[in-house]
């Protein structure tokens, strides 16, 4: 349990500019679940609440209830702290939903991790590439359990490597692999291997399936934006006017 103590010490480090944000997320998280997120994510207090408000808001936009968002949000911190307007979080969310056939709220719930923290270059781009080689069957949510199993069932041991195992690709291969580990993997091997990996990123912009989903995340974004309440809507505003001025004075 937080004791009075441990609240003290919060308010105390992050007064002033933190504190307007610690009385919002203790409304909306409550005592002992905003201890434990910032806890593990001290720069929750760092950032303005509308930025986290904004997010709760778009989850709900796409389809979770308040308290699921909530839940998803408590649970998987750096979700608050993500731009889930920006064109990177939303190609790579439409992207997830498209490759996978999940809804937005379901990604939000099982792969937020993906399309808040890969760039759409890699994610979304790589999706692409397993889908025009006809591969996205191969990409699995559990790759090591199912490769587990089909070794069992086979009769090799589940912990190696086995001769003839189905060459599965798991979201985390195309989010931490680099571009020669991910070329490795036997199913991009029989679709060219690296060279046709990377002819692929090289052509990316004037790929249609590209563009397509350029053109589909820029019209959520005004989706989303259209249906936010005013107050988050002139802070989001606020928030792209300032990166622009600071684009121009670098």
């Amino acid at each position: 349990m937080a004791t009075k103590d441990s609240w003290s010490s919060i308010v105390l480090i992050t007064m002033p500019a933190g504190l307007i944000s610690l009385c919002a997320t203790l409304q909306v998280f409550g005592q002992q679940a905003t201890l434990e997120m910032v806890g593990k994510t001290p720069a929750l207090l760092g950032i303005n609440s509308s930025v986290w408000q904004t997010a709760l808001a778009v989850m709900q936009l796409c389809g979770l209830n308040e308290t699921q968002a909530i839940d998803v949000a408590s649970s998987n911190v750096f979700m608050l702290c993500c731009d889930w307007l920006a064109a990177g979080p939303l190609a790579n969310r439409l992207a997830l939903q498209r490759c996978l056939q999940l809804t937005a709220g379901q990604v939000y719930e099982r792969h937020a991790v993906y399309a808040a923290l890969c760039s759409a270059n890699r994610l979304t781009a790589r999706l692409l590439f397993l889908q025009q080689h006809g591969l996205l069957h191969l990409l699995v949510p559990r790759k090591q359990e199912l490769l587990q199993q089909w070794r069992r069932q086979h009769g090799f041991r589940a912990g190696r490597p086995a001769e003839g195992e189905p060459p599965l690709i798991s979201l985390g291969d195309i989010h931490q692999r680099t571009d020669s580990q991910f070329a490795s993997l036997a199913a991009v091997q029989a679709a060219g291997g690296l060279p046709a990996l990377q002819a692929f990123t090289a052509g990316l912009e004037s790929n249609p399936a590209w563009q397509e989903m350029q053109a589909e995340a820029a019209a959520e974004q005004a989706r989303l934006l259209a249906l936010l309440p005013p107050d988050l809507r002139q802070a989001v505003a606020r928030r792209q006017q300032a990166a622009e001025h600071s684009k121009k004075d670098e």
